[in-house]
């Protein structure tokens, strides 16, 4: 099934040499996606390792096999990231897309009306400390008994005592 791609879903910045010509307006959403990712000089692997999404999805996505593909909100995540990573618009990738698969969610699925939830907010936004207190004192106990320890056996100078715990007098 071809469609065309929708004008906005082009590069944001202008159309270079590198840049195929089959990525204009006349393009399936799938070859475009492989042109410009091409014209990039990427492979599958590093879009792969950069949107986090298998090589075999990114490759069912170029070549249009929406069977191979998941339904609903993730592909409508894969389709948004894909389409940011080359620099597209990724609402109109999202539409191209949707206009040939349908509607991007899983067969039978109830549409929710969403509704707003109030939620206080407060000054501070992260509840605990940005200063892990507990672990510094596990680490100052930890040096105050090795340093016990160490004296203890002798292997520090005996001098290095203050002279109120060594016991002797000045």
């Amino acid at each position: 099934m071809t469609q065309e791609l929708n004008a906005a879903a082009l590069p944001k910045e202008s159309a270079t040499p590198a840049q195929p010509a089959n990525a204009g307006a006349t393009a399936t959403v799938g070859q475009a996606l492989k042109d410009l990712r091409v014209a990039k000089g990427w492979s599958l692997e590093d879009v792969s390792s950069r949107i986090k999404f298998a090589p075999r999805q990114i490759q069912a996505l170029e070549g249009e096999q929406w069977d191979k593909l998941p339904k609903g909100v993730s592909l409508r995540g894969l389709v948004r990231s894909y389409a940011r990573l080359l620099d597209t618009d990724p609402a109109a990738i999202v539409s191209s897309v949707e206009s040939q698969v349908g509607v991007l969610s899983s067969p039978g699925s109830v549409h929710r009306v969403s509704r707003t939830i109030p939620v206080a907010v407060s000054g501070h936004s992260d509840s605990r400390s940005s200063v892990p207190w507990g672990w510094m004192l596990v680490i100052v106990v930890l040096l105050a008994v090795l340093g016990g320890y160490a004296f203890w056996q002798d292997w520090l100078p005996a001098d290095w005592l203050p002279s109120w715990l060594s016991g002797s007098k000045p």
